[in-house]
Parts: structure tokens; C-alpha cells; sequence
């Protein structure tokens, strides 16, 4: 097995929650995963809640991330330490401003377009075949709330993402991910909110991130991020290495998501139970991506 690419700097990385459900197993393997090789190449861990969907976001939720990692055993370096300081210090919401600024080199750049879709009309327009809608070259208002901020993206562009282990893997984003959302539409009269792809890109970079480990179901960000970071000039991030390992599933095959059902860490807890099995599950996966001993 091959063991994860050397260097003379330990780097970090993240965890990066989202307060919108209570942590299942999945999730656990993830934290796992990244807490073994951070210590592994003596990295730095950071915790980091992604917080920007405050509509989704309760307190429990928030105060679930870190009853959850203390029951697993794993101790962030550098975060939030409770859920009082993730508000006063560590939300993301206190970053907006660096979104925004980062949205607005893209606007000026002339790699952004607006857009009146909702989602299920995308998710239609891609049954149909059909990867971008007539907005794309539509020239609507961006200073129009009401709608959404979409990425233009190369069709024949290519981005190359650097394996934590093994070789680098080139690939098309708009093949994988065509024009995603960057600021979603304005909302009972609220601001609009920077989306996933920019602020995870932001904050990877502004903190100095080095790896990332993520669900295979996270590859095609990874492809869109790159090419954000080509456009702002962010050239850290093209060196950051990545792992996507697979994910858990239901008895249906089904990604889990987040709930209070068997497969949450609360009702494991609850339950009595410990995470030696979750443990395990980690370790075995560890080794067969990584070779991690």
C-alpha cells in the first residue's frame, strides 16, 4: 500500500461540520479518517462548522458536533471550543464580507452570470439533457436579489486534483458540475448567501489547509473549487491534496443523512453504545486507501 506523499511541512487540515442534523455514521468515518492522518503526518486539525445555512442550523445541532467528536475521541488544534465560541468567534457568518469580496473578483472577471432557475428546473433541463439553461447567455441583472449568482464555467477546461495518495487525476468541471450556484437569490428580504463551493474555497485557503478528506460524493466541489481558485489567483489551493474516500449507506443502498435515527452518533450514545466499532470500520478503510498502519 502506498503511504501518503511526504513533505518537510506536517500541513493541516479540517473538519468541517454542518449544523443542519444530528452527526451520523458517516460522518464519524470522515472525522476518523482525517483525525488518523493528521496525527499520522503530524498535521494540524482544525475544527470548522459550516454555518452558513442559519435556516437549518439549531443549537442542538451545533452542541451535537461537539459532544460527538468528544465521544469519538478526537481533539481539534485550532476551532471552536463550545457552542458559545462557534457563535462569537467561529461562525462563518462572521466572513461574509471576505465571500462577498471574493464573488465580487469573480463578477468583475466576468465569470458569473444571473440566474431565475430553481433547482428543480435544472434537475429537469438535465434529465432533458441539457447541462446550462438560457440564462447563461440570457445577460440578466446581477444587482437583481431575486436571483441567483451562477459560475460560467469552461466547457473544455480541465483541472488536475493532487491525491494525498496515489497519482493526480484530471478532469473536466462542467462535466461534472455545470455552472453551480455562487450566491444563492435573496430570501424574505435578507442578503443574499454566499454558497458552499466559495466559502469552503475561501476558508480552505485562508487557513492554510494542506489535505482535505473527503466523501467521494464531495469530488465534483473539489473540481469546481479548483477552478475557482484558478480564476481568483488563489494558487495554494492547487496544491492541496485530496482524499475522497467512499461513503456508508442505509439497508437501501441510500446515502445516510442526517436524523435521529439508529445511524446518528446521539442515538448511539444514548444507547450506551461506544465507538469502537466506528473505530475500526475507519482503521480498515484507512488502510485500504492510504496504507496507513
Amino acid at each position: 500500500m502506498p503511504e501518503p506523499v511526504a513533505s518537510t511541512d506536517p500541513g493541516s487540515t479540517r473538519l468541517a461540520p454542518t449544523p443542519s442534523g444530528f452527526l451520523h455514521a458517516g460522518n464519524a468515518l470522515n472525522f476518523l479518517l482525517t483525525d488518523r492522518l493528521a496525527r499520522h503526518t503530524g498535521a494540524t486539525l482544525r475544527l470548522r462548522i459550516d454555518d452558513l445555512d442559519a435556516e437549518r442550523e439549531r443549537q442542538t445541532y451545533v452542541e451535537d458536533i461537539f459532544e460527538g467528536l468528544a465521544w469519538l475521541g478526537i481533539r481539534p488544534d485550532v476551532g471552536p471550543r463550545d457552542a458559545e465560541d462557534q457563535r462569537l468567534h467561529g461562525s462563518q457568518r462572521l466572513r461574509i464580507p471576505r465571500y462577498l469580496e471574493l464573488a465580487g473578483a469573480l463578477r468583475a472577471a466576468g465569470r458569473v452570470y444571473a440566474c431565475g432557475c430553481s433547482r428543480q428546473q435544472r434537475t429537469t433541463l438535465m434529465a432533458a439533457g441539457r447541462t446550462t439553461c438560457g440564462c447563461r447567455t440570457a445577460g440578466l441583472d446581477l444587482d437583481d436579489g431575486s436571483l441567483a449568482w451562477r459560475v460560467r464555467i469552461p466547457e473544455d477546461e480541465e483541472v488536475t486534483v493532487h491525491g494525498l495518495c496515489g497519482p493526480p487525476r484530471t478532469e473536466r468541471p462542467f462535466a461534472w458540475l455545470p455552472d453551480p450556484v455562487l450566491l444563492q437569490r435573496s430570501q424574505d428580504g435578507r442578503p443574499r448567501r454566499p454558497a458552499y463551493q466559495l466559502a469552503s474555497l475561501a476558508d480552505d485557503v485562508d487557513h492554510g489547509i494542506t489535505f482535505i478528506v473527503r466523501g467521494e460524493d464531495l469530488f465534483p466541489s473539489t473540481l469546481v473549487q479548483l477552478h475557482l481558485a484558478r480564476v481568483l489567483g488563489l494558487s495554494a489551493f492547487a496544491t492541496v491534496r485530496f482524499l475522497h474516500h467512499p461513503l456508508l449507506t442505509d439497508d437501501s443502498g441510500a446515502k445516510l443523512s442526517k436524523s435521529e435515527g439508529a445511524t446518528s452518533l446521539r442515538a448511539m450514545r444514548l444507547a450506551g453504545h461506544g465507538p469502537q466499532t466506528l473505530i475500526a470500520q475507519a482503521h480498515t478503510m484507512l488502510r485500504r486507501l492510504a496504507g496507513v498502519p
